[in-house]
């Protein structure tokens, strides 16, 4: 066969084949209100100091940040496998950080998004004029996403600054649930 032909052919199946980094949609579950919070700097300190004692990911993400939305199926499918266990999964959304967003705003986008996905995941919407304060608590970078595995005693044993997969995610549960 012509070595053209066959070079041509297999350019048109791998241009049709899916994309190796397509992300599945979570499975769809009934219809859930997801747990929206909106926290400022004092109700995030509250809110994670009531964790203690269980390990959990704490996802640093926004709405606009388009590696945040693309991770965000891998986060469920990992918080769905070790919610028996304990862990959990936690977003904390910079979505009030846009000029012109407030809290009634974003509470309508962000319930609307979470259900149209079917991402059941808590998400504390931060909302405070300082972001330095929590870059600074959690030693963020500035940039998201970043995830940090949080563990039973509230220490951060692993961190992860960019997107991930569901493979990184899930050893990170399990760093944070001691496992």
């Amino acid at each position: 066969m012509n070595r053209f032909l066959v070079s041509g052919l297999s350019l048109f199946f791998l241009a049709c084949s899916p994309a190796p980094e397509e992300v599945p949609e979570p499975p769809a579950a009934e219809a859930t209100v997801p747990s929206i919070s909106i926290l400022d700097y004092a109700g995030l300190e509250a809110a994670v100091e009531a964790r203690e004692g269980s390990g959990y990911l704490l996802n640093f993400w926004a709405l606009w940040c388009a590696p945040c939305v693309e991770e965000l199926p891998h986060l469920v499918h990992v918080a769905q496998r070790y919610r028996e266990r304990g862990g959990e999964v936690i977003g904390v959304s910079y979505d009030l950080m846009i000029p012109g967003d407030d809290a009634t705003s974003i509470m309508p986008k962000m319930t609307s998004f979470m259900q149209r996905r079917t991402i059941d995941l808590p998400v504390w919407i931060y909302d405070e004029d300082d972001y330095e304060q929590i870059n600074a608590r959690f030693d963020l970078p500035g940039e998201v996403p970043v995830t940090l595995a949080i563990d039973k005693d509230g220490k951060i044993v692993d961190r992860q600054e960019g997107a991930a997969d569901e493979a990184r995610f899930e050893d990170m549960m399990r760093k944070a649930l001691g496992i």
